[in-house]
């Protein structure tokens, strides 16, 4: 049974820096080597970032075992991941992976993950292979420097209000008030509210927060139109690819987008999107994806000419990984091991 190979998304992510799993290996995990070799041409990926007719060995000293103790997995950096993500829109891709000597071998499908970014995407990168291992790579943490404690400015006490002084004579009696100073006795009380109202008016008014500007539902154009085939036509391939993923249409949206682009003659767009959606856990997207290469649905056209039996079982395989008892994918993964 060939061997399950991922080429996955660092978390966090990194360009040009990948996570390289291998299922489903019989051999040992140490003093093992690869080749990757494309199928239009039957070239193999060379040190440098360069294909040629002869077969290269990639050498990793030893795989590490996951969690699970089933998967081998290595880092992977810009001598593959840029080729692949290069040539992933209309390639497909067998590694044979083997134990140095030679010993024991076995083969697969690689491809690309979703998520993966070039190494230009981030400036310079190091190097995939230092004597087959490459360590993950470790941002350092900036020091924020400490700031002096500021003073913190006392208020200024406030003047006392000076105390109202009544002179009381002492050679006139006190004469009651005449029914006018009666009336002015509830009129001062009543200014006093008044002036506290306006005062804590005033004081909401000035300490009420800026309103916030309304957020309009409706999409811009640019979501808008991100899937359409003048943004298809207008756009660099992947930013094309990249905006209508992010839009997130439905399956049945994204199968008449792919269709679309098929009929356009843009087969990079039409796998890109069916790769990156399947990838993601889209089984009808995966399936569709399956059956273009599948010899027993295989219809051609420019973008898949031929049937490839191997690249058909790698999505039915990824099918029955998040629905293992799914009887199509399942029918059509064994009978493609014959």
């Amino acid at each position: 049974m060939p061997i399950r190979v991922d080429l996955l998304a660092l978390e966090p992510n990194a360009p040009g820096q990948a996570r390289l799993t291998v299922k489903k290996w019989q051999g040992v995990a140490q003093n093992l080597e690869f080749s990757i070799q494309r199928n239009q041409d039957a070239f193999y990926l060379q040190n440098g970032q360069q294909w040629s007719n002869n077969p290269y060995w990639f050498q990793v000293s030893s795989f590490d075992l996951d969690a699970s103790g089933e998967t081998l997995q290595t880092q992977a950096g810009p001598e593959v991941v840029d080729p692949l993500l290069e040539g992933s829109a209309n390639s497909n891709f067998q590694i044979e992976l083997r134990e140095q000597g030679p010993g024991f071998s076995d083969k697969g499908v690689v491809r690309p993950g979703a998520g993966l970014l070039p190494s230009t995407a981030g400036g310079q990168t190091r190097s995939t292979y230092d004597a087959g291992h490459l360590a993950a790579p470790a941002a350092a943490a900036p020091e924020i420097p400490q700031l002096p404690e500021l003073p913190l400015a006392e208020p200024e006490p406030e003047p006392a209000a000076p105390e109202p002084s009544f002179a009381i004579s002492e050679t006139e009696p006190l004469a009651p008030a005449p029914a006018e100073q009666k009336k002015r006795r509830w009129i001062w009380p009543l200014l006093l509210i008044l002036a506290l109202l306006i005062a804590a008016a005033a004081w909401f008014w000035l300490k009420k927060p800026d309103a916030p500007v309304p957020v309009t539902s409706a999409a811009t154009p640019a979501e808008a139109g991100a899937c359409t085939l003048e943004s298809m036509s207008s756009q660099p391939e992947l930013t094309f690819v990249q905006a209508c993923i992010k839009a997130a249409p439905a399956s049945a949206e994204l199968l008449e987008i792919i269709t679309l682009a098929k009929s356009n003659n843009h087969c990079g767009v039409a796998q890109r999107l069916y790769a990156n959606r399947a990838q993601a856990g889209d089984l009808q997207i995966a399936s569709a994806y399956a059956h273009e290469y599948d010899p027993k649905y295989h219809k051609a056209s420019s973008c898949f000419a031929e049937p490839d039996k191997a690249t058909a079982a790698y999505w039915y395989e990824t099918i029955l990984s998040h629905e293992p008892d799914n009887a199509e994918a399942k029918q059509r993964f064994e009978e493609l091991q014959k």
